[in-house]
């Protein structure tokens, strides 16, 4: 109801709207009227109008209505236009990144332009000599997500390895003692000086010296070499007591008996008239030379004619005193001489030819001179002796900061101070830079596992991931080389210097130039460009003010377009560019926003020439790169610069100059105590998935803070974290709506779908902050169709730089309020969200 109308009367038409305002709207309302009242009102004027009056035809097939429809139309043109121009000319209200561009120009702000994206890339080589990689070498990757392939190129000149190509590290190991049960041996194959093979028999002994050591032949039943070492599994165990780290061995060949061993028992002689039946003396007195044989002559059961002098038999016997009292002996001896005769036992009855060797010493010990021929038991040593120690067994240890690398010394010695990528077969991936221990490496280059010192890695590691007995988990490369995105241009021609003008500008002839971040420098972005004048380099600056007048120097700047333009200087504040013909000449590198990985199924492929190389492996993903700067993120950033005078003193300076930093989401300043130091913690939230920048913002801000800042207080950079939540809701909706035309205005309403507008959308949550059950189900009734919501569960996931990757609750429960930390954002998924559509009832029909 109207002042000039009591009752409930129709509103007087108003045309042209007045135009009001009030202070604070997020748009302007600019119109004086739509096609509805442009085409009413000029048909009320036909009815107030005498003469037109009768003119009642108010359909298009007449040519007068149909020309006032036209005219209609355009004014609804022309005052939609007048609106939208009237937006876009206030930095509250404009939408187009140019018209915010221009704006926040006139008062000094720049856009942050694109930014080119950088990668450690692993190359594989050839062969065993080493290779130098130039800077500046030439790659091309395909990255998910990004059509056109991405050129990057090496940064510096890098010397590789073919051998640190792609290896494995191992988690530390221990030899254990040799104990009773214990089956499994090994020795370093180096020092392996015989063929060892399944079958084969060892003699094994603790302390060879001593001969009543304990002793044992086995049978190998297997033969593996691992690593340095060759390991030997036995048939059966060793079945004597614990021997301590090291038992000896011998690789044994034939067995031999002592001649006469075999002599019957007893013998029947004829005496005289008389057969007499005598026994055969098996007894040896071994320190008694006798006429048939020394001390150190054994006879052989048989003859044999290709043991050779120096060879080594081990002689087991059992010794006795003159009283029959003694025990298991066992002795090495050297073979010194070898004699083919033919040879009496005794009295006995045995005659025959027979092989006697002679032994370097005797075989006695103490007061246990006799033996009994039939116990003596030679045994042929096939080559030397060796040393036997327990197989390679895991070391307890969570440690991570040594581990082993099994290669030579030459090897081994390039890995000193040397960037390892580390990368888990689900793609972890990491970098670390390791050293040596300089003592182990020797002379001979011998191929061995040898301890690398490594920094502490992430929590996403651990020892498990280095085994030293199961297949390898992480592959590391060695031979890493940095990169970054451009390709380099031909140099180009910019055009004619000419000194009669004033703030010459010329536009490079391919786009987008590449910017990389340059922590320290205002603004944090510098160019890949080299401008010559005259075959003379001249220096880019950010700005011509306070520049002396004499300077060769240039600013670069990009258009709405994303094309560059290079601008010189008047005379004033920077030099005016000398006159000449094509002596402006620029060297430059295109390509911006590589960000993410390989995709599937591609390889990186090198654009130049490199003798032996094998491929070339992303063992990560390329970072850094980013889009030009958004119209609403220099909506929020160019006010609080502006006022900062491109200096940081208030905590909104600090916030301002790191929003502006490329790939950075939400800033937060406040002043804290750090280990009771005051200082300004800046908490940064990197875009999804761009947490392995954040040590970049981190530098940026470090620098900006020296080199503009106040520096009278630390600066920390912690980084922030979105902690995620689930949501569960009954919804019931008005049939006539189509439920996933209304499910897709809910995820907006709560801001899931990526729209800078919605209750969970970045610009709308502050770090800290609190959200509640009631204020979700009031923000999801007031989305037209929705009836009615009742909200079922609302649930803390924690959080993760994955949220796909966050396990579901089991059971739904509501929690009227979710907190977070000061350093968390809430946030919600799209796969978090469940919403449960519900039908009303239908009305009985009577």
């Amino acid at each position: 109801m109207t002042t000039n109308c009591r009752n409930d009367c129709v509103e007087p038409f108003e045309f042209p709207k007045k135009i009001y305002n009030r202070a604070g709207l997020a748009r302007i309302d600019y119109r004086i009227g739509s096609y509805a009242d442009f085409r009413e009102a000029m048909f009320r004027k036909l009815n107030e109008n005498e003469v037109l009056k009768n003119w009642t035809h108010r359909e298009p097939d007449d040519p007068g209505i149909a020309l006032l429809e036209g005219a209609a139309v355009l004014g609804d043109i022309l005052t939609f236009y007048q609106e939208l121009y009237a937006n876009e000319s206030y930095l509250r209200t404009a939408q187009w990144r140019e018209s915010i561009a221009d704006l926040v120009r006139l008062v000094g702000y720049q856009l942050s332009p694109g930014v080119g994206g950088k990668a450690t890339f692993a190359f594989k080589f050839k062969g065993d000599k080493p290779i130098t990689i130039p800077a500046g070498f030439p790659l091309k990757a395909q990255l998910a997500g990004i059509t056109p392939p991405v050129d990057f190129e090496t940064t510096t000149e890098t010397v590789a390895y073919p051998d640190l190509s792609q290896f494995n590290l191992y988690r530390p190991y221990l030899l254990p003692n040799i104990q009773k049960g214990t089956n499994s041996f090994s020795l370093e194959t180096a020092n392996l000086k015989v063929d060892l093979n399944k079958g084969d028999r060892l003699f094994l002994a603790v302390t060879p010296s001593q001969s009543e050591t304990d002793r044992q032949i086995v049978v190998i039943k297997e033969i593996k070499k691992r690593f340095d070492r060759t390991e030997i599994y036995i048939e059966g165990s060793w079945q004597s007591a614990d021997v301590g780290k090291n038992i000896y061995a011998y690789k044994l060949g034939r067995s031999f008996r002592h001649f006469g061993h075999n002599s019957p028992p007893n013998f029947v002689t004829v005496e005289g008239d008389n057969t007499v039946t005598k026994n055969v003396r098996f007894s040896r007195r071994l320190n008694l030379k006798n006429s048939t044989l020394s001390p150190t002559s054994m006879p052989l059961d048989t003859e044999v004619d290709d043991i050779s002098v120096g060879a080594i038999l081990l002689v087991q016997l059992q010794l006795t005193n003159r009283s029959g009292i003694g025990s298991e002996h066992f002795f090495e001896r050297k073979v010194s001489k070898v004699s083919q005769r033919s040879l009496t036992w005794d009295v006995g009855p045995l005659t025959a030819g027979t092989t006697i060797v002679e032994i370097n010493s005797s075989i006695t010990t103490k007061n246990l001179i006799y033996t009994d021929i039939r116990t003596i038991e030679f045994l042929e040593v096939i080559g030397e002796k060796f040393l036997l120690q327990g197989v390679y067994q895991e070391k307890s240890s969570r440690s991570l900061t040594k581990l082993l690398y099994f290669s030579n010394s030459q090897a081994y010695q390039h890995l000193d101070r040397r960037l390892l990528a580390f990368v888990k077969p689900d793609g972890t991936h990491e970098t670390l830079t390791v050293s040596i221990d300089k003592n182990q490496i020797d002379a001979d280059n011998s191929v061995k596992l040898r301890h690398l010192y490594l920094p502490n890695f992430s929590q996403d590691f651990s020892i498990k991931d280095f085994p030293l007995l199961a297949e390898p988990q992480v592959t590391v490369y060695g031979n890493l080389v940095a990169a970054n995105q451009g390709k380099t241009e031909k140099e180009a021609v910019l055009g004619n210097g000419d000194s009669r003008q004033k703030f010459q500008t010329f536009k490079l002839p391919k786009s987008p130039l590449t910017y990389h971040h340059l922590p320290g420098a205002t603004p944090p972005e510098a160019p890949e460009l080299q401008i010559y004048v005259s075959d003379r380099l001249w220096q880019r600056v950010p700005a011509f003010f306070n520049q002396q007048p004499d300077a060769e120097i240039y600013i670069v700047r990009e258009d709405s377009n994303g094309d560059s333009w290079v601008q010189f200087g008047d005379g004033t504040t920077g030099k005016q560019l000398p006159s000449g013909i094509k002596n402006i000449v620029a060297k430059y590198r295109t390509g911006i926003g590589a960000y993410g990985a390989l995709k599937l199924e591609t390889k990186v492929q090198a654009s130049g020439r490199l003798d032996r190389l094998d491929r070339i492996d992303l063992p990560g993903i390329v970072t850094g790169g980013a889009a030009p700067e958004t119209g609403e993120n220099a909506k929020a950033a160019a006010p609080g610069k502006i006022q900062s005078l491109d200096r940081l003193v208030s905590l909104q300076d600090f916030e301002s100059e790191t929003l502006a930093i490329p790939g950075v989401a939400k800033a937060l300043a406040t002043w804290e105590l750090v280990d009771n130091v005051p200082s300004v913690v800046v908490t940064v939230l990197m875009e999804t998935g761009r947490t392995q920048e954040f040590t970049t913002v981190a530098e940026i801000l470090s620098n900006l803070d020296r080199c503009r800042g106040a520096q009278r207080f630390p600066i920390a950079v912690p980084e922030g974290k979105r902690k995620y939540v689930y949501i569960a809701a009954n919804v019931a909706f008005d049939p006539t709506c189509r439920w996933n035309l209304l499910q897709k205005d809910i995820q907006a309403a709560l801001g899931v779908t990526g729209e800078n507008q919605g209750l969970f959308s970045l610009q709308n949550r502050r770090f800290g902050q609190k959200e509640y059950t009631t204020r979700i189900a009031g923000i999801i009734q007031n989305v037209p169709g929705v009836l009615w919501v009742e909200v079922k569960g609302l649930i803390s996931l924690g959080t993760a730089d994955d949220p796909t990757q966050l396990n579901l609750p089991q059971a739904i429960a509501s929690h009227p309020i979710i907190s977070c930390t000061p350093q968390q954002i809430l946030s919600l998924h799209p796969s978090h969200l469940k919403l449960n559509p519900l039908s009303p009832p239908s009305s009985n029909p009577c």
